[in-house]
């Protein structure tokens, strides 16, 4: 009887894990859903894949100011644009780097940012994160870094402009915006004024859903292909552990 408890508690963890998923997909120059629309350009500025300076894999998006966008996984300008309600993301991360060459006109440390493309009702908006409102201190160039899950983004309204508010993070802005508020895209990029000397990396953009579901977009010059990372070797680990557990309660009633 032990023995046949154990089995089907691993077997009910197993399903309960089953719909858990961390997964990587890979972007390359030809992915039709992200990419670097010319509008989005200003100054000089522009973003694209490439081997500079690879992070996980062979490539990286490489951004130059002045301003740029690589935008992914919808139009944020149309209301149509849908990718899931913002009541249900965890978290919206990415590591970035900052080029030994790169001149930045907004001080030494000005990081890349990371954009959430929001519609709420007929009102567009961003929730941008950016290292200067998250007491990132000196930035050593060349070095890779990842931002957090409970970081701060300040807010950017179509028509209206800055809130100058910077110390909120996800969960905070989801009780200011509607239930209804939606994700309507997803970019990285450099900020208006920084300078066209501004040189800098993004890679491995991460949504973290509540239900424990994630999809980390990761950068690269040619297909590695798309990997389940999570529920694959959870399930792995737990088939093995359940199956030694009852290979020794078996022996012990030799």
């Amino acid at each position: 009887m032990k023995t046949t408890h154990i089995a089907s508690l691993a077997f009910a963890a197993i399903f309960a894990c089953a719909t858990l998923q961390a997964v990587v997909v890979t972007i390359t120059p030809s992915s039709t859903d992200w990419g670097n629309p010319s509008g989005e350009n200003g100054g000089g500025g522009s973003s694209s894949i490439t081997n500079t300076s690879p992070r996980s894999g062979n490539g990286s998006v490489e951004l130059f100011g002045d301003r740029t966008r690589f935008v992914g996984l919808g139009n944020f300008y149309d209301p149509s644009s849908n990718l899931g309600l913002l009541s249900n993301l965890s978290s919206f991360t990415f590591d970035w780097s900052v080029a030994l060459d790169s001149i930045s006109s907004l001080g030494l440390n000005y990081t890349p940012a990371l954009r959430l493309h929001l519609w709420d009702g007929a009102q567009r908006s961003e929730l941008i994160w950016e290292g200067a409102y998250n007491a990132i201190g000196s930035v050593t160039k060349g070095d890779w870094y990842t931002t957090g899950g409970s970081d701060n983004f300040w807010q950017y309204q179509a028509g209206i402009g800055s809130t100058l508010i910077y110390d909120r993070d996800i969960s905070e802005w989801q009780s200011i915006y509607s239930p209804t508020a939606y994700i309507a895209g997803i970019s990285v990029g450099a900020g208006s004024s920084v300078g066209s000397d501004y040189h800098a990396f993004a890679d491995n953009v991460t949504l973290t859903w509540k239900d424990g579901n994630s999809t980390t977009y990761n950068f690269e010059t040619n297909n590695q292909g798309v990997s389940d990372t999570g529920s694959t070797s959870l399930l792995g680990l737990i088939a093995l552990s359940s199956l030694i557990a009852a290979r020794r309660l078996t022996h012990k009633r030799r």
